[in-house]
């Protein structure tokens, strides 16, 4: 492993972090920009034009192809460099771009001082149907009642567009209000459900996994050598992921969204057992199975 990497790991949540403030301080230059009589950028996190480039949320692509059963070319073509991207990296849009992922990430801070005694869940990786269920409701309810409900639950496409509503008007609409509510309902009652259950956008991103996308890899092997005992014990990297997912047992994805945070964790108390890479391998797992 380079000297690159091992910075990279050990530093992880930082280089994220400086992303996240850049995403936000996008959502606020842009409409900026635009009410100042400058249009070189343009758009939101729904979708976005850079001169003649067009960007579109692959989940309102899906969305557009539900509600009026045609095929729009020029909409598939502005969908692809998202997909590119997720096709490469995984869905690093939800946890390194995602607004709304930086607010759940401040509240669930919250939900520790507030709530300190909250019981973490169990070490097992919760079941892929579930997610899928979640995400096959949210599609059939967009199908067969023509409501866009993708675009009433995209959460970085209410964000910025209540942003720019605010810098262009003065004034954010009701639809803020169900941010508001969501984030309510992680701090008080379910830790961290949107991103880990229901948001629709990482549902589609996560469709798009393939076998060489860029992966969370663990070797028990290393683990067992390298890793300091009290890290053995109480799995830091598994209290270190903010989706409540082991990383040591299989069937992390498609929940996870490869913040990295369980590297960072990993790596800073000397394990170096868990690492991203574009080839994984089938996961062995400590016989504790923790």
């Amino acid at each position: 492993m380079t000297r690159f990497e091992l910075h990279f790991y050990k530093h992880l949540n930082r280089y994220r972090r400086l992303i996240q403030i850049l995403s936000v301080l996008f959502i606020f230059i842009v409409p900026l920009l635009n009410k100042a009589g400058m249009h070189a950028i343009i758009g939101t996190f729904y979708s976005v034009s850079i001169g003649q480039l067009d960007i579109v949320d692959p989940a309102l692509v899906l969305q557009n192809l539900l509600l009026t059963k045609e095929i729009h070319f020029p909409l598939l073509l502005a969908g692809i460099i998202p997909l590119v991207i997720t096709l490469f990296f995984g869905k690093v849009f939800c946890s390194w771009i995602c607004p709304f992922n930086l607010l759940a990430e401040f509240a669930d801070k919250l939900r520790k001082k507030i709530r300190p005694k909250t019981i973490r869940a169990k070490n097992q990786n919760a079941k892929p149907q579930y997610y899928w269920l979640v995400f096959g409701s949210i599609i059939s309810v967009a199908a067969v009642s023509g409501i866009p409900v993708i675009t009433l639950t995209s959460m970085p496409g209410l964000i910025s567009g209540q942003v720019a509503d605010l810098i262009f008007y003065g004034a954010v609409g009701m639809e803020l209000s169900i941010v508001l509510l969501i984030l309510l309902l992680e701090v008080f009652f379910w830790p961290r459900f949107w991103c880990k259950y229901a948001c629709p956008v990482g549902a589609v991103l996560a469709l798009l996994r393939g076998k060489n996308t860029l992966a969370i890899q663990y070797d028990a092997h290393i683990c067992a050598n390298n890793c300091p005992v009290n890290l053995k014990k109480v799995s830091l990297c598994n209290a270190a992921c903010p989706l409540q997912l082991n990383p040591r047992q299989k069937g992390i994805y498609p929940y996870c969204y490869n913040c990295g945070a369980c590297i960072e964790a990993c790596f800073n108390k000397g394990g170096k057992s868990i690492w991203f890479t574009f080839h994984p391998q089938e996961t062995k797992t400590n016989k504790s199975g923790s």
